[in-house]
């Protein structure tokens, strides 16, 4: 992970309130190299200029999302006038108060946020690569970019922004592994999400899985990323092993697991067990296996 750097360091003033409205800003793109999961670095910052509503619409644990739009500056898709999301990270919540170290965490906060979401799209880019060739395949579900904004002005220096999605906001995969919204359970974005999900797993051995899966449309957004308290390839998501254990559990293959030629998940564990129970079959029956044994010798003399 890149630590804070000195030239973007601000202090918290724990007692001013959130400012909103016009604010000048500094922009800066997660890039990456070919191998994304373990080489990945941040871009120089750009000038820009956003405005924010004062009340935010949405509320997680440690952060808060406030609609605003692009004045000047960003990159594509955060063009002028461009209705985007800011999403602010107040470490706070985590029991210090020290200036500094509130500073590192909410920078850490911002970064991570921006880290799991840019890799996961990373993913998505070559899963649209791979079944783009496949007949009758069709769209693919794409996870949009997200951007770390340094704020100096501002009481909480550092926030995330992303393009606002415009329409119904679905959860596609409120337990990982199926999709289980019943208005929408056999939904072609739904069923797609799934084979995303177990293309990741398969192709880095169950040792990664994009999770949450939700947005509008085939455009999602604040995705998570589970892999083993190891990591995998020296990344470490922010979801623990247990979405991975879920998934195995439930996942059931649909059309588009099988049009990508995925190992069924649930098969496989099966066959597993059918030599096991014939094994204990014959070791459980000894009185039969005599029977066998002595109703085979007759037939012999016979």
């Amino acid at each position: 992970m890149v630590t804070c750097p000195d030239s973007l360091r601000s202090r918290i003033n724990c007692s001013i309130p959130f400012k909103t409205g016009l604010e000048e800003i500094e922009f800066l793109q997660l890039m990456f190299k070919e191998d994304f999961i373990c080489d990945s670095y941040l871009s120089k910052s750009l000038h820009g200029r956003i405005t924010t509503e004062e009340l935010h619409f949405g509320e997680g644990v440690h952060r808060k999302a406030f609609r605003s739009k692009v004045l000047q500056g960003l990159v594509p898709p955060l063009s002028p006038g461009h209705p985007c999301v800011l999403k602010v990270h107040n470490a706070i919540v985590y029991g210090t108060k020290n200036n500094d170290e509130l500073v590192e965490k909410n920078y850490k906060l911002a970064l991570q946020e921006c880290y799991v979401q840019n890799t996961a799209r990373e993913y998505a880019k070559i899963y649209a690569a791979e079944t783009q060739p496949l007949e009758g395949f069709g769209e693919v579900p794409e996870i949009i970019p997200i951007f770390l904004i340094h704020r100096p002005q501002n009481n909480i220096p550092y926030a995330t922004v992303e393009e606002e999605l415009i329409g119904e906001f679905v959860k596609y995969s409120v337990k990982d592994g199926k999709e289980i919204n019943f208005m929408r359970k056999d939904s072609e974005a739904g069923q797609k999400c799934c084979t995303f999900q177990h293309w990741v797993y398969e192709k880095t051995s169950g040792s990664l899985l994009v999770t949450d899966m939700q947005g509008v449309g085939m455009k999602l957004t604040d995705v998570g990323i589970a892999t083993p308290a190891k990591g995998y390839k020296g990344f470490k998501g922010n979801c623990s092993i247990s979405f991975i254990d879920q998934f195995k559990a439930l996942h059931l293959c649909n059309k588009y697991c099988e049009m990508l030629g995925l190992k069924p998940l649930q098969n496989s564990g099966l066959k597993q067990k059918k030599p096991a129970v014939s094994r204990i079959k014959v070791q459980s029956n000894p009185t039969m296996a005599k029977k066998r044994l002595v109703n085979a010798q007759t037939s012999k003399k016979t």
